[in-house]
């Protein structure tokens, strides 16, 4: 398995979302994805948000918009589809009068995947993509997996194949933050025994060494399997900024499918 593979927003292509579906590369990273004058209305924006919340299942990490794994009953989920295009409207006017990262990330998957790519629907409604989330100081972001499937509805048939996971960095510490990676995908059943009776997340010490530590710098992008075991260092002296994409793939002949 290869490492972290880096291109370009122009030379982005279906192979290197393959690559990283195929576990043949851990990561790809487009370095600068967010232009400069776009990355400093966002932090302009999005540092003292009014809208910030907590993340219902971990109240340490803060959100602005409304997470897919924060659905826990169909309350929730019924809050979640109808907030899903008002916070895609709300998280893009943080970026203008500039294109937002997600928007621009939906183009450029439509572009450069043979069947394009949409907004995920799940039973006939629109999901949300693009959150912005913090990491904030001394905030440990603890090993995990990420997987749709534990937020679906019982009766939803779903024809998920793989997830990918791709964060654009709005602000990253000078000390700690680094992404994390393992090569190693637990099944469901492995996950649950090893998270235990954690709230969150696999403690380190279940866990090896990881295969790559990424350094990223603001305006990245990264892409990875999040399937894959995957953290994030606390940040030592300032918050971590990102903004939150999910990618489902439901086969070659399928559209590329986004929610957050």
């Amino acid at each position: 398995m290869g490492h972290v593979v880096r291109t370009t927003r122009r030379e982005l292509s279906a192979d290197h979302i393959r690559a990283v579906l195929k576990k043949e590369s851990l990561a790809v990273q487009i370095k600068g994805f967010l232009r400069p004058e776009a990355l400093e209305v966002a932090r302009e924006q999005l540092f003292d948000h009014a809208e910030r919340g907590e993340l219902s299942q971990a109240a340490e990490f803060g959100r602005v918009g409304f997470a897919y794994s924060e659905i826990g009953d169909e309350a929730s989920r019924r809050t979640y589809h109808e907030q899903a295009l008002p916070n895609i409207h709300r998280l893009r006017e943080l970026f203008a009068p500039y294109l937002s990262p997600t928007d621009e990330l939906r183009l450029l998957l439509d572009e450069i995947w043979p069947q394009g790519a949409n907004l995920l629907h799940v039973n006939g409604a629109k999901c949300f993509v693009g959150i912005a989330r913090y990491q904030d100081k001394d905030v440990d972001l603890n090993p995990h997996t990420d997987a749709l499937e534990r937020n679906l509805p019982p009766d939803y048939q779903s024809d998920l194949q793989a997830q990918l996971s791709v964060n654009v960095y709005v602000n990253i510490p000078d000390e700690g933050g680094e992404l994390e990676l393992w090569g190693i995908e637990p099944t469901e059943d492995e996950y649950r025994t090893l998270v235990g009776d954690r709230a969150y997340g696999i403690d380190r010490d279940k866990v090896s060494d990881p295969l790559a530590v990424v350094k990223p710098e603001a305006g990245d992008l990264i892409l990875l399997n999040p399937r894959l075991i995957h953290a994030v260092r606390p940040s030592r002296d300032s918050s971590r900024i990102t903004i939150g994409h999910f990618i489902g793939y439901l086969g070659e002949e399928r559209p590329l499918a986004l929610w957050s």
